[in-house]
């Protein structure tokens, strides 16, 4: 049931899928310090060490995939024309970084020592970049898939729903690896309530990614066509073990599941190995689901047919005749 994509290789995916991990996990940590200021040291350091390291990684791996990365390093320099996606998203992606291994250097004590920040100083910088980080953050989420929906031939990617998708699947697994952090880093007290905090956003946002989910999957269905044959290849075709399997069981419904007994039954588990362990996982699952879901969108990228199928008949019988 069609072929899969094979002009782009596993960089694009692996940049799709950090892209959207920086984002999400630099929103949770902006929120957590503006809403608890000097608290959680070691969940906020860890979690905009993970959004700048995953962005820089990303975006390495994003460039690797063309023929002269080294001149692509400064590839946003060309970028002028303020209409152009690629323009937006370079100058997006730069400022975003830059926004973010600031607040990573400023949140680190041995960093800010060695540089003689002062405390109140350093304290209002964090602000201000948690500030300008939250608005940066939705709109690196949203380009990671804005980024493939420039791709007008490919049914797949050429819809709305597509950035949506993956906007919420950043955010899911960027509370989930900030959540890493809180349950085996943190030990400042009140990190109970942060936590519950973070397993009702991991419900609402697996309930939301599954709707989002759902009407991406039906509006491409009923469109016909190569966008139905990408459809195809997902639910019932080449990946469909990898999208039932690793994304909707492992990627939604186990973190979801785990999410919904840390708030049900959290306080009645006394072994503190379970506290653990079931949080943990769900935290694993939601990263492995949002890896997939990248190589999935990307391999079943179906190229639409240069003319339809009416015209590709008229097309045949005119040459049969002239024949």
């Amino acid at each position: 049931m069609g072929e899969l994509q094979q002009v782009w290789g596993w960089q694009p995916a692996l940049y799709l899928f950090l892209g959207g991990l920086s984002a999400g996990a630099f929103l949770a940590v902006s929120i957590l310090r503006l809403a608890r200021p000097g608290k959680f040291y070691k969940t906020i350091r860890g979690g905009v060490w993970v959004a700048t390291g995953a962005l820089a990684l990303g975006l390495l791996a994003l460039i690797s995939e063309v023929e002269k990365p080294f001149q692509a390093l400064l590839l946003w320099q060309s970028f002028v024309n303020g209409s152009s996606w690629m323009a937006i998203g370079a100058w997006l992606l730069l400022a975003s970084f830059i926004v973010f291994a600031l607040s990573a250097l400023l949140t680190t004590d041995k960093v800010a020592e060695a540089l003689r920040v002062k405390e109140e100083a350093r304290a209002a910088a964090n602000k201000v970049l948690a500030i300008i980080g939250i608005p940066c953050s939705l709109a690196v989420a949203g380009y990671t898939g804005i980024l493939l929906s420039m791709a007008p031939a490919v049914p797949l990617w050429d819809t709305w729903l597509l950035p949506a998708l993956f906007t919420v699947s950043a955010l899911d697994t960027g509370v989930a690896a900030v959540m890493l952090f809180a349950v085996l880093a943190e030990r400042d007290e009140g990190i109970g309530a942060v936590r519950r905090a973070f397993e009702l956003a991991v419900i609402g946002l697996v309930v939301l990614e599954a709707i989002v989910l759902t009407a991406f999957v039906v509006s491409l269905q009923s469109a016909g066509g190569a966008a139905a044959t990408s459809v195809g290849i997902l639910t019932g075709g080449a990946l469909q073990a990898p999208f039932w399997g690793l994304f909707v069981a492992v990627g939604l419904a186990v973190p979801l599941v785990a999410a919904v007994v840390q708030v049900v039954a959290a306080k009645r588990i006394d072994n503190e190995l379970m506290r653990v362990a079931v949080p943990v996982g769900g935290s694993a699952c939601a990263l492995v689901g949002g890896l997939t879901l990248r190589f999935l969108i990307l391999l079943a990228g179906v190229h639409a047919a240069l003319a339809s199928p009416a015209a590709l008949q008229a097309i045949q019988g005119a040459t049969f005749l002239i024949s």
